[in-house]
């Protein structure tokens, strides 16, 4: 089976591994999906910013270009504007000094040469020709080889006359410029229109290195003014004035200003209509005429490495198109290099945290829903009823078992009060249980429930608290069914019970016989007897009593068994007991030839608490024992301190012998039931095997133990441990306390308001006795009666009083001007700091706890009276603050465990407490004893009373009265019962109080046979 669990454990965590690893290369699946989004995006980005620098960087040099142009046809302008503010006709001197204002080498360096063309008729050829051959303004010489050209007549000429530079074009000097078609229409355009015509056919310069050029002319009217008719244009034509530009030189230009990655530029002039005009478009056709660069751009394939752009250039009316064109890597940044992996890198990054976190979650998700189904299933099955609370009472937590019991589905529980889903009597005795779980302790009990279908279980209940961050948040009970184990625990507890009942019967049979025998046998031996008669009735005497003791061993076994044994609690000195010791055996130790020597520590010479008679009948077992198996020496009887445990001293007590000793192999067994070593024995010294075993069990119950070392041949000793309480250490405290001067209230008034008839009597003789003269008052109404009669040096006051307490009494004291001077020393037995701190802050002067020493109690008053009168003569005595005078010998205030005999550690009678009260004078301590038997069997019928007619706080009330005052004589385990009792009334708990008030009574009887035993009978008593 465990082979299967862990083969589908092993089966279990691979189908989540295998699971893992999917959704992991899911994750990284879907991580390098987004960093590749994210790098596409990132790569559009800085393509787009790169082409946008691009297109700028374009357009700007588009517009560089479109500025050259507009300069030259500036410049075209500025010779229009010679002639046009001319009357007389422009010489060629007058050009020419014009142009060399100009200066276009310096300002328009793009401009190769500027002209003059002169619109000449048929008839003014001849004239024409001669006039400028005969011009000698600029050539000494003149120009006789002038000609028109080409040769031959027409109706009109348009002759370059005036070239500047000349050198510059020297071949166009005297051309005719509408011999040619195309130009003949531009100019014919532009002489109708009166604006610049741009020439589409670029000519070749050869200076300074050859190159093209093109050229823009401008027409010139007579008269300086543009006619505003065409024919009046016609008309007044007289020529034109044109420039010639290289085509290199203004791209280059206009290509100069670029910062960053050179742009590559090829320009185009658009083909032209028939009619002039250039065709729609700016892709590049095959009849666009290349000006500059490169003519495959218009043929070549599209290039994803390159950013394309085709502006449009205005010359002058035609259409130039300009193709910018640049390598995307050139115009990336660094930053734009790098920026697409970073993107890649951070989505695929960014992307596998987040899944991996929420792959995460999920998988605490998961394992969370898989450890509570586990845990549920675990539960559910779980032959027990568990269940969770918080502080409201509200379940947080049910299992199915639980769920069963209540009659309802696990899910109708939760969230729901307990008194929600069973009867309120039941949930409220319940919460009860569980609500001491709160102070974050571990509880267990057992408890009988019924269900929801009448059954009735017996459970055992464990009940821990859950802590959330710190703090009891709620409680966890597992209860389990032991219906069946108390049902044999029961019959277990009748036959034990049956047992003792006939142990009992069958020892009280057999005593009365064996009463008759032992007896007739006594008398019969004072008789007058022959020695065989003497020896018969000798031997059964002998025979009697040796029966009467195994007897008493099988009802001691008994009552141990039953766990019916009780020890007492009283004071005694281990001297007294080993001479008790002697008494009993000395004579049959003597008669076999052997000496008792006792011998006990200097340490334990001193009175001690315990169980002397238990003690004893160890310590009897033991040296009877060595008595009956030793036949020469002495027995050895020790007492040994081995330490102080608070306030008890552990002791081991040993009983040495020389006699047969034990083997090894048989001390294991020793102290069990009917075992002897060896059974030889038996038959030899006699013996049941009991009474070991019951000095095991003896010893155990007075806290220690058992053991024995031995030799064979050489002897044993048998010991034990008790722990024993310290008498003295009552007397120690208050002696402690006590002033070595005994204090003194000679002429002090006192007013004692007390309501308990015993602390009245106790409290007026004490302060009598210390000189003081004594008024009492039975409650806080009759002490302001008093205190109006009279004035008073002290006043005591008593706390918890019927008609008014000594709380309100005091308040009252403060607020009348008359009394408001007066000491008032709080005297209570509630010995609390909380108690303390309300009695000053009623405006007490001082705090005494009952029961109170006699010099303590005088010492305290005359401190407090001296102080008042400082305070009220104003000599600037310091007013020390009241403080809890030395601890009395009264037991610490009680827990609130489950009721027992009283709090660990607290005696029946401490006579210690009483002597320290009362003094050592013997008559004084039976008669104040006798005096609180009396009140206390008069406040145990008041509580009787108050407890059948369930009022709690009468019983409360009369239990706070009789606590002081067993305090006062040493009664201090029925005074803790009774406090016990008095906080009953806050909890509301009757069958509680009543259980309390029973212990009492049995406390009482108690008491009463233990201060008969320790101050004699009533009969003797002389009140």
């Amino acid at each position: 089976m465990n082979l299967s669990i862990t083969r589908s454990m092993v089966a279990a965590l691979g189908a989540r591994g295998t699971k893992g690893l999917v959704l992991w290369a899911a994750g990284a699946w879907l991580a390098l999906l987004v960093g590749a989004l994210l790098h596409m995006g990132a790569s559009r980005s800085v393509e787009e910013e790169a082409r946008r620098r691009f297109e700028n960087r374009a357009h700007a040099a588009q517009e560089r270009l479109a500025t050259s142009i507009r300069s030259c046809a500036d410049v075209t302008q500025a010779l229009v504007a010679l002639f046009s503010s001319s009357t007389a006709p422009v010489t060629r001197l007058q050009f020419h000094r014009y142009v060399a204002l100009l200066d276009l080498r310096t300002r328009h360096p793009a401009i190769d040469a500027v002209s003059f063309s002169q619109e000449v008729a048929e008839a003014q050829r001849e004239a024409f020709v001669a006039a400028v051959r005969a011009d000698r303004s600029l050539a000494p010489g003149g120009y006789p080889e002038f000609e028109i050209r080409p040769l031959g007549r027409r109706a009109s000429y348009n002759v370059l006359t005036f070239i500047e530079p000349p050198e510059m074009l020297p071949e166009k000097f005297g051309l005719d410029l509408t011999a040619a078609g195309p130009v003949a229409e531009s100019m014919a355009r532009s002489r109708d229109s009166g604006g610049v015509s741009a020439s589409g056919h670029p000519i070749q310069v050869a200076l300074p290195t050859p190159h093209l050029a093109l050229g823009m002319r401008a027409p010139v009217y007579l008269g300086g003014a543009v006619p505003t008719s065409v024919e009046g244009r016609r008309a007044a034509y007289a020529g034109a004035v044109g420039i010639a530009f290289s085509v290199q030189a203004i791209v280059e230009r206009a290509l100069s200003g670029q910062q960053g990655p050179a742009l590559a530029l090829s320009l185009f002039a658009a083909e032209q209509s028939a009619g002039g005009a250039a065709r729609p478009g700016l892709a590049l056709g095959p009849a666009d005429r290349l000006l500059y660069g490169d003519a495959n751009v218009r043929t070549a394939a599209r290039d994803d490495a390159l950013f394309t752009v085709v502006l449009p250039v205005d010359f002058s009316g035609a259409l130039w198109k300009a193709h910018f064109s640049a390598r995307k890597s050139d115009l990336y940044s660094p930053l734009d290099r790098w920026y697409p992996w970073l993107a890649l890198a951070a989505g695929f990054g960014g992307t596998l945290l987040v899944y991996s976190l929420f792959l995460s979650l999920y998988w605490s998700r998961r394992g969370a829903i898989d450890q509570r189904t586990l845990l549920d299933t675990v539960l559910d099955n779980l032959d027990a009823f568990v269940y969770m609370k918080d502080r409201e009472r509200r379940y947080r937590y049910v299992n199915a078992r639980m769920a069963q019991a209540l009659g309802l589905p696990a899910e109708q529980i939760v969230g729901r009060l307990d008194h929600d889903v069973m009867p309120a009597a039941q949930a409220d005795a319940a919460w009860e249980r569980e609500r001491n779980v709160f102070d974050g302790t571990r509880r267990a009990s057992q408890v009988g429930i019924e269900l929801a279908d009448g059954t009735a279980l017996q459970l055992w209940e464990v009940k821990v608290p859950v802590r959330l961050e710190g703090d009891v948040s709620g409680v966890l009970c597992v209860a389990t069914d032991v219906t069946e184990l108390h049902q044999l625990k029961a019959q277990a507890d009748a036959a034990n019970q049956a047992k003792s009942d006939f142990l009992s019967n069958m020892s009280h049979e057999i005593r009365t016989p064996m009463n008759s025998i032992i007896g007739m046998t006594h008398l019969a031996l004072k008789t007058t007897l022959d020695a065989r008669q003497r020896d018969y009735l000798e031997k059964i005497g002998h025979s009697g009593q040796h029966l009467l003791g195994i007897i008493n061993h099988i009802l001691d076994f008994s009552k141990i068994e039953a766990g019916r044994l009780e020890l007492e609690l009283v004071d005694f000195r281990l001297d007294a007991l080993m001479r008790n010791i002697e008494t009993q055996l000395g004579e049959a130790a003597a008669a076999k030839g052997l000496s008792l020597e006792f011998d006990i520590a200097p340490e334990l010479a001193r009175p001690l608490r315990g169980d002397p008679l238990r003690l004893e009948q160890v310590l009897l077992n033991f040296t009877g024992n060595a008595i009956k198996f030793s036949e020469r020496g002495s027995i050895g009887i020790r007492a040994r301190a081995l330490g102080a445990f608070g306030h008890e001293t552990a002791v081991r007590f040993e009983v040495e012998d020389s006699g047969i000793g034990i083997a090894p192999e048989e001390l294991d067994g020793l102290f069990r039931s009917f075992h002897q070593a060896d059974p030889s024995t038996t038959r030899r010294f006699g013996g049941t095997g009991l009474g070991l075993a019951i000095s095991k069990q003896l010893a155990e119950a007075m806290g220690g133990e058992v053991g024995v070392e031995s030799t064979p041949g050489q002897g044993s000793i048998f010991w034990f441990t008790a722990r024993l309480g310290r008498q003295e250490q009552a007397r120690r405290r208050v002696e402690q306390a006590l002033p070595n001067t005994p204090a003194r209230l000679d002429g002090r008034s006192i007013l004692l308001v007390e309501d308990n008839v015993f602390s009245q009597q106790v409290g007026r003789e004490l302060l009598e006795e210390a000189g003081a003269a004594v008024v009492v008052a039975g409650n806080g109404a009759e002490a302001l009666v008093q205190m109006y009669r009279q004035l008073f040096d002290c006043v005591l006051m008593d706390v918890q009083m019927p008609v008014m307490d000594g709380f309100e009494a005091t308040r009252r004291i403060r607020a009348d001007p008359r009394l408001q001077d007066t000491v008032v020393i709080a005297m209570t037995a509630n010995a609390g700091v909380e108690d303390q701190a309300r009695c000053m802050a009623v405006g007490m002067n001082d705090f005494l706890t009952k029961p109170v020493a006699p010099e303590l109690l005088a010492v305290t008053i005359a401190r407090a009276i001296r102080r008042g009168a400082a305070a009220r003569t104003g000599a600037g005595l310091p007013e020390a603050a009241p403080s809890e005078p030395p601890a009395p010998p009264a037991p610490t205030a009680p827990s609130e465990a489950a009721p027992s005999d009283g709090p660990a550690g607290a005696p029946l009678l401490d006579i210690a407490v009483l002597a320290a009260t009362f003094g050592d004078n013997p008559d004084k301590l039976r008669k104040y004893a006798f005096m609180f038997l009396d009140s206390a069997r008069e406040g145990l019928a008041e509580i009787d009373i108050a407890l059948a007619a369930g009022d709690l706080a009468r019983a409360g009330a009369a239990a706070h009265r009789l606590k002081s005052s067993a305090r006062a004589v040493g009664a201090l385990a029925f005074g803790e019962v009774c406090a016990e009792l008095e906080q009953q009334q806050a909890r509301g708990a009757l069958a509680q109080g009543r259980a309390l008030g029973a212990r009492l009574r049995s406390l009482f009887v108690r008491l009463e046979r233990q201060v008969a035993a320790e101050l004699g009978a009533r009969a003797t008593d002389r009140r």
